[in-house]
């Protein structure tokens, strides 16, 4: 379409648009009528339809990463001191990505939808920042628990024995500092709060 029959459009909706509007409000029962002959107030009833909530509507006309992002929002967020760290491991490399993706899209798109895109970047690196911050304080708070007490059976490591196995057999007097490296790496915590908190075996 070019540029001269865009401005025609244009223009002639802002000249007619609100005349015809007000002609439609005046006349909304004849112009149903009209429409009806034609079978398209099955339509506009479907559209009216009490049992279809707005929000069902919008939801399924909602792309599918927005809703993965409302799912996260809602679901995911709130209850990730519940999870394990299996669970919180595939929510961090889904929501990855997704910020993937959309970059993937921003690099493509046209100006204008670079901001949009980059809007949606940071509402998804917000959602990493929960997930990873609340990966690093359990996997910490568990390494403590190990650490305190050889014992100790831990539910949010299943699926990750063998760390735990290596965490135990470097959990000795001679291994103290490989320990405290291994706890470093793992979970980015200052090396000299692990030492205080992990006090040495005597």
């Amino acid at each position: 379409m070019s540029k001269k029959s865009t401005e025609l459009i244009v223009n002639g909706v802002k000249k007619y648009g609100p005349t015809v509007g007000k002609l439609a409000l005046k006349h909304n029962k004849e112009i149903i009528g009209a429409l009806g002959s034609i079978n398209l107030k099955k339509r506009f009833n479907k559209s009216d339809d009490p049992d279809q909530s707005p929000k069902k509507a919008k939801a399924k006309n909602m792309h599918p990463r927005k809703q993965r992002y409302q799912y996260y929002l809602t679901e995911v967020t709130p209850t990730l001191d519940t999870r394990n760290r299996d669970e919180l491991l595939e929510y961090k490399l889904e929501v990855e990505q997704c910020i993937r993706q959309t970059k993937m899209e921003q690099a493509q798109d046209i100006v204008i939808k670079k901001q949009i895109h980059e809007g949606r970047i940071k509402e998804w690196e917000a959602i990493l920042t929960h997930i990873v911050s609340q990966m690093t304080i359990k996997d910490y708070m568990e390494y403590l628990r190990l650490f305190n007490n050889r014992e100790y059976q831990s539910e949010y490591f299943t699926g990750f024995e063998a760390d735990v196995e290596k965490f135990k057999k470097l959990n000795t007097v001679e291994q103290y500092d490989a320990l405290v490296q291994y706890v470093h790496e793992k979970t980015m915590i200052d090396i000299e709060q692990i030492k205080r908190e992990f006090s040495a075996p005597v």
